[in-house]
């Protein structure tokens, strides 16, 4: 038996989620796959917390996620929360309910250490795949997902900046924004969570929208939130009718674009003329997944 879990791409809501308010994040088919083996392994932290969630049979789980890796670089599509989603999976059997559960526990966990824990969109994405729209508080549990459906009409096209974030120092910025000035917190957070709801109706303005929210944060913030090279990808969007945004907890690693169908293959071309680099992945429906070792995917 082995059990896979997709990627994530969390495309607006950042920051301002961990506070109750609507995120927009989308599974991507990069996977996390779990496999039992004959011995006890080494465990990763994520995984040790899972262990501690589940007990001692998560010590014979191994997870491959050379997926989530593009030319010996690691990338920032949820690798960690796939890999989580995954053993958990291999554990628990397919109750998505349980496992959604569990695995927000454990991938918190793991985070606490490093003072950054996330807000569990990823681990959402990789439990149920698809494009959702998720809410609520991460320290009360699982976030509710509400499914949405991909725009007509749209692409989404994913390009690394060749500069890795730091998310705890990131996210460590912004509470300490919120600690020092509330008003002007508080101000940018709204203007990023509007971006999210208003998503549904106009994907590619909410982009936008959300790309100048997450820029305003990190200027009253104090740090780099857009990350360089991220001005010339968005005037290359907007030149065919998209817009790009940094995604996650911004500051590097990737960007995420939103393109109308008819000029995303120009978008594509024009931007690999320019030196940019696209990331080769796409919008999957498919959440966590347990198959028997010998099945395709």
């Amino acid at each position: 038996m082995r059990a896979s879990a997709p990627g994530k791409i969390l495309l607006l809501g950042e920051y301002a989620v961990l506070d109750g308010s609507p995120a927009i994040v989308v599974a991507v088919d990069r996977f996390a796959v779990a496999r039992l083996v004959d011995q006890p392994q080494e465990l990763s932290p994520f995984l040790a917390a899972v262990r501690e969630e589940m007990g001692p049979a998560v010590d014979r789980v191994v997870v491959d996620t050379r997926g989530f890796a593009e030319g010996g670089k690691k990338l920032g599509l949820g690798s960690s929360a796939a890999a989580t989603v995954a053993a958990v999976a291999l554990v628990a059997g397919d109750d998505r309910e349980r496992i959604h559960a569990v695995a927000h526990r454990a991938h918190a966990r793991a985070q606490e250490p490093r003072g950054a824990r996330g807000s569990g969109a990823d681990i959402a994405a990789s439990v149920h795949g698809g494009l959702l729209q998720v809410q609520g508080r991460p320290e009360d549990g699982p976030l509710a997902v509400r499914r949405l459906v991909w725009p007509a009409g749209v692409e989404l096209v994913v390009l690394w900046t060749g500069t890795p974030a730091d998310t705890p120092s990131l996210v460590a910025a912004v509470r300490a924004l919120r600690d020092r000035d509330a008003t002007a917190h508080g101000a940018a957070l709204d203007a990023i969570a509007a971006a999210a709801v208003a998503f549904p109706a106009d994907p590619i303005a909410a982009v936008a929208d959300g790309a100048r929210a997450l820029a305003a944060l990190g200027e009253a913030a104090g740090v780099p939130l857009v990350p360089r090279g991220f001005d010339a990808i968005a005037a290359l969007a907007d030149r065919y009718g998209g817009a790009a945004k940094p995604t996650g907890a911004g500051g590097g690693d990737l960007v995420a674009a939103l393109l109308p169908g008819e000029s995303a293959a120009a978008f594509r071309a024009d931007a690999t003329s320019k030196g940019m680099t696209l990331v080769t992945t796409s919008v999957t429906q498919q959440g966590v997944t347990l198959a028997e070792a010998g099945d395709p995917d």
